[in-house]
């Protein structure tokens, strides 16, 4: 009597795994996009990296991605401008322009971190990716005031970017 039920409950374990395949077999309903539809692929690689680390306070804590095409990525922590993730487009020239500034203040041969050794203080990083490489700098404290001037620039287009400023 056992053999009977064998076989039912057999197959019916080697169909179900095939269950989740049929989902998609049916065709579209009307006035419906495919989930095949192509998108443009995205530059993957940011060129410029932002971010500025909390502290004891209320320092912001962001970290926004600018790529070459115009595209801003924000991740807006803790007395960020806006908290929340964000995408938003810029101008590529925007882009273009903070990576031109970056270059004639020398970012390329500035020191990996600016500090004085105090904990409390909050951070402020610019990574920047070309076809020569990558360099990253860190500043905790201090800093060459032409790179501080950048920092504020960009400041400024992310902050401009979210909405949040009015034009200068």
């Amino acid at each position: 009597m056992r053999t009977p039920l064998l076989l039912p409950l057999l197959m019916l374990m080697l169909g179900v795994p095939a269950l989740p395949a049929c989902k998609n077999s049916r065709p579209a309903a009307a006035g419906t996009v495919a989930s095949t539809t192509a998108t443009q692929p995205q530059q993957q690689e940011a060129v410029l990296v932002f971010g500025r680390t909390a502290c004891f306070g209320t320092c912001p804590d962001y970290t926004a991605r600018f790529f070459a095409d115009g595209r801003l990525e924000y991740e807006g922590r803790e007395h960020a401008p806006v908290v929340g993730n964000r995408t938003v487009k810029l101008a590529p020239a925007v882009v273009q322009q903070l990576l031109r500034e970056a270059d004639q203040l020398g970012f390329a041969q500035l020191r990996d971190v600016y500090s004085k050794g105090a904990l409390d203080l909050p951070s402020t990083t610019l990574t920047i990716t070309t076809g020569k490489g990558t360099k990253s700098v860190r500043v905790d404290e201090g800093g060459p005031e032409s790179l501080q001037k950048l920092f504020t620039q960009l400041d400024y287009e992310v902050q401009k970017a979210l909405g949040v400023v009015a034009e200068k």
